[in-house]
């Protein structure tokens, strides 16, 4: 009874976006971008909209998806940030008393649990890190007792953690922001799920939670349905073909209801043993049918070559994602272009690390602040390493080229290097500058004033 429901649900959803873009004939300027064909986007099988739970599956199913964010997250993340008192050019290798205290709070599982949000939040649009502090409040409360410190962390789906409440008065410096939370807790051992509201001050969302909001993988939903399709599409052909069905084709003057007789079985059940037969030729290897008056053929379907077409939906799924289709896939052409890709995504994640992640790290940082976990600080700052930098053979690579730069130069009698400069670039401390010799001038009874008082040196010589 409820898969008949779920069905005749499905059906009627289907008709409602088959009349709304129907409508779209009337009223130019509907779901798609094709204005002469208003129904195009439904006949494509793309969705009039994508909610969290599309999301999720796509990530949970699709190869090509979980691949995207994971990559995404995993290089962005590839090391941890590092909160610094005042700005970065104030930064010492001494740390401060504040940076020892955030230290403390903002350990490496911290920071685990920080890029497990963020890689939620580029599935879907937003994910929340409930915080458990140690002040003996229920989590609908508001925090007031300070210095209490942090217990934990949860990270949440967007699809667990959604507004219970809004704050709608217009007087409220929060107007426009949730009032309160709810959160659906993982059912244990069999029990079922609880909901449990939150005070937004044991909330903190990464991304963005407004209606309006897009996702990371929201644009390229679209390439994904037709990338779903072609690679379900030709291996069903495949599957078809490597089946071995056959076509039976009587002749005009064959005898069924003989041939039924010949069987013991009425001619409306001949067709059975006709797929009796079929199944003992495609089970066995060394099987025989017998036909009379009939030709066997098998039913071969032409199977096109699915990578032209899969190649074009994946290269406007990369483009949505900004992420190359070497790097996303693997490497299938030459090296230089392989690098060319690794260094321009090392670039993107940079980039995404200095303004969204910084952003909202700060943001978290001055949340803790606010709540009384963190000691108050009026200038900080988030400071990565560079993901491009320099490998060891890029390094030696550029002192080898300093070298042969000094070589080209020796004909006008000048260097453009000197020694440290090439250590430097190679990756090596400089070098201690040597003691300069000294003078004869200086001293004149010393070992240069004469030379008869040089060892192993005569008047003779």
């Amino acid at each position: 009874m409820t898969d008949n429901l779920q069905l005749a649900v499905n059906q009627a959803l289907d008709d409602l976006r088959m009349a709304r873009a129907r409508m779209g004939l009337l009223n130019p300027g509907g779901l798609g971008l094709d204005q002469k064909r208003n129904m195009a986007w439904c006949e494509y099988g793309f969705p009039e909209s994508v909610s969290y739970e599309m999301l999720f599956n796509l990530y949970k199913r699709g190869g090509i998806a979980h691949g995207a964010v994971n990559k995404l997250a995993g290089l962005c993340w590839k090391t941890s940030p590092e909160v610094i008192q005042g700005g970065e050019e104030e930064r010492s290798e001494d740390e401060t008393a504040w940076e020892k205290s955030v230290s403390a709070t903002l350990t490496p599982s911290l920071w685990r649990q920080f890029a497990d949000a963020d890689r939620r939040r580029l599935v879907g649009r937003y994910a929340g890190i409930i915080l458990r502090l140690r002040d003996g409040r229920e989590w609908d409360q508001p925090i007031q007792v300070r210095d209490k410190g942090l217990a934990g962390m949860i990270v949440s789906w967007a699809g667990a953690l959604t507004v219970a409440e809004w704050d709608t008065d217009l007087k409220s410096d929060a107007y426009g922001m949730p009032k309160m939370w709810q959160y659906a807790e993982t059912g244990i051992s069999g029990q079922p799920a609880r909901k449990v509201r939150i005070h937004p001050d044991r909330v903190f969302i990464l991304g963005d939670y407004a209606n309006d909001a897009v996702g990371f993988l929201e644009p390229a939903y679209n390439a994904f349905v037709s990338l779903e399709k072609v690679e379900g599409g030709s291996g069903e052909a495949f599957l078809k073909n490597a089946a071995r069905q056959v076509s039976v084709n009587f002749d005009k003057d064959a005898n069924l209801m003989s041939i039924a007789a010949s069987y013991g079985v009425k001619i409306e059940d001949l067709q059975e043993r006709f797929n009796e037969a079929a199944r003992e030729i495609n089970r066995g290897n060394d099987a025989m049918l017998i036909t009379q008056g009939a030709s066997v053929a098998p039913l071969v379907s032409q199977v096109p070559d699915p990578q032209p077409t899969y190649n074009v939906n994946l290269q406007t799924a990369c483009a949505a994602m900004d992420i190359p289709s070497r790097i996303l896939i693997g490497n299938q052409s030459g090296e230089r272009a392989s690098t060319e890709d690794q260094r321009y995504f090392n670039a993107r994640c940079q980039a995404r690390r200095n303004t969204e992640l910084s952003f909202e790290i700060h943001a978290f940082v001055a949340h803790l602040i606010r709540i009384g976990v963190l000691k108050a600080q009026t200038e900080y700052s988030v400071i990565w390493d560079d993901l491009n930098e320099a490998t060891p053979a890029d390094k030696l690579a550029s002192a080898k080229l300093m070298s042969d730069v000094n070589t080209a130069a020796m004909g006008t009698g000048e260097q453009v290097f000197d020694t440290n400069e090439i250590r430097t670039a190679a990756g090596f401390e400089p070098r201690d500058e040597a003691e300069p010799l000294p003078d004869d001038d200086e001293d004149e009874d010393g070992p240069g004033a004469n030379p008869a008082d040089e060892p192993g040196r005569s008047d003779r010589g």
